[in-house]
């Protein structure tokens, strides 16, 4: 062998990595995913049959399967869903298709924080579980993102795990009096109740329905 004939660099795998959601929505089944109801939120039903929730322009934030954004749609809210896991969005997109309701729904595939999103444009922003798991540095700015984007008196519905749910792996356990110092600068609180998270776990929540400012 001449001398140099080695020097061809190795052959690297270089596939992009999978990202814990991906992973998630990829490799498990939809019972063993925690907060899978398989149905869409109870609260959000209660609140949408009674019309406190009226319909119109609506953002599902962390649409997961989708058995939100399906009920939404089917209630007559133009949807945008948004997840940045490629199989949860393309689970929803069944679920949707299933439902015959694929036309009344926008499928995003980002990161909810840089999505563009045109000022006042919604109604009504649905978060099942996006908010606990943001960084302490994307708090202030998701509700900043998401008072531009709601009209004037455009409302947000904020299921998140509170501080009753003990302490472990998982989203952050929020305290009743740290949600309305993120909030309630810019929106006014209609409810804010105790709950659970309907799924296998059960787990403590603050359901928050909130108007903006």
């Amino acid at each position: 062998m001449s001398a140099g004939a080695d020097q061809t660099p190795p052959l690297e795998y270089t596939a992009a990595p999978i990202s814990s959601w991906e992973r998630l929505y990829r490799f498990l089944e939809a019972g063993q995913i925690p907060w899978n109801a398989g149905k869409p939120d109870r609260d959000l039903v209660r609140l949408v049959e009674s019309g406190a929730i009226a319909p119109g322009k609506t953002l599902d934030v962390g649409t997961g399967l989708g058995h939100d954004a399906v009920f939404l749609a089917r209630k007559g809210f133009p949807v945008v869903t948004v997840d940045i896991s490629p199989t949860a969005v393309k689970l929803a997109k069944a679920a949707a298709a299933e439902a015959q309701v694929e036309e009344a729904i926008e499928f995003r595939t980002e990161d909810a924080l840089r999505m563009s999103l045109p000022a006042g444009g919604l109604s009504f922003v649905n978060d099942r579980g996006f908010f606990h798991y943001l960084k302490p540095d994307e708090r202030s700015p998701y509700v900043a993102l998401v008072h531009q984007a709601l009209a004037p008196a455009g409302l947000l519905l904020l299921r998140t795990f509170c501080d009753a749910e003990p302490p472990g792996f998982g989203p952050a356990r929020y305290k009743k009096a740290e949600l309305e110092e993120l909030f309630t600068k810019s929106f006014e609180p209609l409810e804010f109740k105790e709950s659970v998270f309907e799924g296998a776990t059960k787990a403590k929540s603050f359901l928050c329905l909130l108007r903006k400012r």
